[in-house]
């Protein structure tokens, strides 16, 4: 049986990345988001566990782009997320659903 569900402010707050260095490009954000959608932080507050993470690169760095990504739970579900760049370094998962 399939869940439905989407990721309440709890998850977006937590959803918030910072990425280090001086500058970043698309590819930045690409890999972070990825990196933080298969992390022990997010699994803890949603409750899943999730691996084979893939985003698309960002059309621009600028603050408000946003950009899909891909993620399999530990149930076998995908789930697709939105991620929105909010800062210079900083993005935000600002929503998760299971597809189907």
């Amino acid at each position: 049986m399939a869940r439905t569900a989407r990721f309440s402010l709890p998850f977006t707050v937590v959803g918030l990345l910072v990425l280090a260095g001086c500058s970043t490009t698309t590819s930045d954000f690409k890999d972070e988001a990825e990196k933080f959608l298969e992390s022990a932080d997010l699994a803890e507050e949603a409750g899943y566990t999730y691996r084979d993470a893939r985003c698309e690169t960002p059309a621009s760095t600028s603050v408000g782009t946003q950009f899909a990504c891909g993620a399999t739970d530990n149930d076998g579900d995908d789930w697709t997320f939105i991620a929105e760049i909010t800062g210079t370094r900083e993005i935000v998962i600002i929503s998760g659903e299971v597809n189907g």
